[in-house]
């Protein structure tokens, strides 16, 4: 055997002839390796917030069919009558609501879809971005006009078409101004309806079960636009996250108020997003039904937000706009979660940290929390001298 380090040696006999294999070591001796980098800066910088608002031709349906001055089918074959709240309406109001009170929460801008006129399963493209994401200052006066420049455009919104849902979000995905390394970056998709107009959707119509029809019918023209999108949806989502930007999902309409395809949907892009409904109070935060708080994760069971009506919607976007600007500077959602916290790692600069009270902690459920003085020295980060965080997660052998 050779005299230098030797991981292990396999010896075979046969005959009365043996064989030696050595087996040089290999490191680090890993069956995967995760790894998440984070540039951060002060509490002072405020996020970036995309508004991605779906128009399209359900929205004008009413917010509540039974209501007795919205006519039978009105939204679908008629139009509804000014005194029926539809789904857009209320949603004009609401938007009007949150951006006059919440308008510096952010620096935002407005994207909507599909693309109106022509093929009603267009995607946004940059005609789509009605306001571009304000990125000059962190000025309140500046963020409160372009928050208005918001309400004056969902204003006068007409609504058409199909949901092309995933192929939307991958277009925000590519917008430069919204993949800054320093900010928190957030798409805030309102969505009424379950997406579809995926051309390329393997599930259509010609396998009945595959296809979950999102319309009256799925046939001829729509045996695959038809049929409902999740797979690409949450993809999508699961797409803007690898680029640091998160998903907060809003469902707008009675057809996301019980159990179904919807309310699926949506719950698996929230998770994918990264901006689950947070439950730091309990069942109380997640609508008070026992049971609707996973105590453990400290997450809603129904991790998106609903709203069936304007006065709802602004409170959803109300409880949004508290939580993004604390979010994410000394708190961490791991991409992976270790089967041992003795896998993970923490650098801080590029230099391993040990967990402790002026370090960090691992909390249960795959979360980061720094702690004590380098949780102070991250908060007083800026721009030219940022702290850059990495979290390793090395499941070994």
């Amino acid at each position: 055997m050779r005299s230098h380090n030797v991981l292990s040696a396999l010896v075979l006999c046969v005959c009365m002839a043996c064989q030696t294999y050595d087996f040089e070591p290999v490191e680090p001796l890993a069956i995967s390796q995760t790894t998440q980098t984070r540039n951060v800066v002060g509490r002072q910088f405020k996020p970036d917030l995309m508004l991605l608002v779906d128009k399209s031709g359900s929205m004008a349906f009413p917010t509540n069919e039974n209501n007795p001055n919205c006519p039978a089918n009105c939204g679908s074959s008629t139009p509804c009558p000014s005194n029926c709240p539809t789904r857009i309406s209320e949603l004009r109001a609401a938007m009007n609501t949150f951006l006059s009170a919440n308008g510096d929460v952010a620096r935002m801008g407005l994207t909507i879809y599909p693309a109106p006129g022509g093929n009603s399963c267009s995607p946004s493209t940059s005609q789509e971005v009605l306001v571009p994401l304000n990125t000059t200052d962190d000025n309140a006066a500046s963020l409160i006009a372009t928050a208005n420049q918001i309400a004056a455009k969902i204003s006068t919104q007409q609504v058409n078409g199909g949901t092309p849902t995933a192929s939307s979000l991958l277009f925000l995905g590519s917008l430069p101004e919204l993949n800054d390394p320093l900010r928190q970056d957030f798409v805030l998709l309102l969505t009424d309806g379950l997406p579809n107009c995926n051309s390329a959707n393997p599930n259509t119509c010609m396998n009945p079960t595959a296809c979950k029809c999102t319309q009256s019918s799925c046939a001829m023209n729509s045996c695959t636009l038809g049929c409902l999108d999740r797979d690409a949806s949450i993809a999508a989502v699961v797409n803007l996250k690898q680029r640091g930007i998160r998903t907060i999902v809003v469902g707008f309409g009675a057809d996301l108020s019980s159990s179904g395809d919807g309310p699926t949907v949506l719950n698996a892009m929230a998770e994918a997003g990264g901006f689950p409904r947070a439950c730091n109070n309990g069942d109380a935060d997640c609508g008070g039904m026992p049971g609707s708080c996973d105590q453990t994760l400290k997450v809603c069971v129904q991790k998106f937000y609903q709203a069936s009506n304007a006065t709802d919607l602004a409170k959803a976007l109300g409880d949004i706009s508290a939580s993004i600007g604390i979010e994410g500077i000394c708190k961490y959602k791991l991409d992976a979660t270790p089967s041992d916290p003795r896998f993970l790692s923490v650098l801080v600069d590029g230099i391993p940290t040990l967990s402790g009270n002026d370090t960090w902690k691992y909390v249960v459920g795959g979360t980061v929390e720094l702690q004590g003085a380098l949780c102070t020295r991250v908060t007083g980060a800026t721009p030219q001298s940022p702290v850059k965080l990495e979290f390793r997660i090395v499941e070994s052998i």
